[in-house]
């Protein structure tokens, strides 16, 4: 039998893009059909029904395919990567690690079970996950950042930096890597460092309000609080609805010394509607304010 998986994802692919996806799995049911051991035909029949948004569909198929060809380590990572994808974490783990006890060199296998290990906030077998895709495949960027996003949210923020600099080494204009190299910055204390990400993130995509929020407050760390009252509003301009960011620029305003600028970030918070006014039966912001950091005192350390 002439197999050529490349002819056959070639007619695939072209009835897809002409709109015809059910002739498509016509096409590859038939194909399975006659050879149950086709494994690139598997793996089409289930990346079409995924494409096509019937990812439990797609599950059933690698499921099948299971029982014709059990020892390809493509499947198996297809199968828990699926899991993955519909949040089914759980689930995924099983079919990963039977990915990886037929090929240990698969790097789609590491990462797709450290994506798995993350979601369940099991952070030090996700780091191990993802330093043997890393070793397996230098050049995926995608786990060089969730590497170093897991690194960092275990407080192992120089090997954090490290990992993101090796994204920025591969892709220097990836956004998320420089958003995180920032934040891992903030947190290892090197705020000049932070500011430098932040900024060079916000280059590539100036808009996104969460990044203008991290560069105000670490240049308020930093002391720059003139910069920092601009960087907060900047982003506020953006998205003037998050209230944090109101009490961010509230604080700012009150290290800088200037009452009537804290006083009017704070009325903006409350005119969010989103500041929990329970302190008291005042709709005055400043009585508002006062309940609040007495509330404070007694109560955060």
């Amino acid at each position: 039998m002439n197999e050529d998986p490349h002819e056959l994802q070639r007619l695939v692919q072209s009835l897809v893009a002409s709109r015809q996806p059910e002739q498509a799995i016509e096409l590859l049911e038939d194909t399975v059909k006659n050879n149950s051991g086709y494994v690139e035909a598997w793996m089409l029949l289930g990346s079409v029904y995924r494409a096509l948004g019937h990812s439990n569909k797609a599950i059933e198929v690698c499921k099948k395919s299971l029982e014709y060809v059990p020892n390809d380590s493509r499947i198996w990572v297809n199968l828990g990567h699926l899991y993955v994808e519909t949040n089914q974490h759980d689930k995924a783990l099983e079919p990963l690690k039977k990915a990886i006890s037929i090929d240990s060199r698969n790097p789609s296998a590491w990462y797709s079970l450290g994506t798995a290990l993350i979601a369940k906030e099991e952070h030090k077998q996700a780091i191990e996950a993802f330093q043997k895709t890393v070793k397996l495949d230098p050049s995926r960027i995608n786990a060089w950042i969730h590497l170093a996003s897991a690194l960092d949210d275990s407080k192992q923020f120089k090997g954090a930096i490290k990992a993101y600099n090796k994204a920025l080494e591969i892709q220097p204009s990836s956004f998320d890597a420089l958003v995180g190299l920032g934040m891992a910055h903030v947190n290892n204390g090197d705020y000049k460092k932070a500011i430098n990400a932040y900024e060079r993130s916000l280059k590539i995509n100036p808009d996104v309000a969460a990044v203008w929020f991290h560069l105000g407050t670490t240049l308020s760390k930093a002391n720059k609080l003139d910069r920092a009252i601009d960087a907060i509003k900047t982003g506020l301009d953006i998205d003037p609805t998050i209230v944090q960011a109101w009490m961010d620029l509230k604080d700012v305003y009150e290290k800088k010394g200037d009452k009537d600028g804290a006083s009017w970030a704070f009325k903006k918070a409350i005119a969010t509607g989103k500041v929990d006014v329970r302190f008291t039966d005042s709709t005055d912001p400043e009585e508002i304010k006062k309940k609040i950091d007495e509330w404070k005192e007694r109560n955060i350390e």
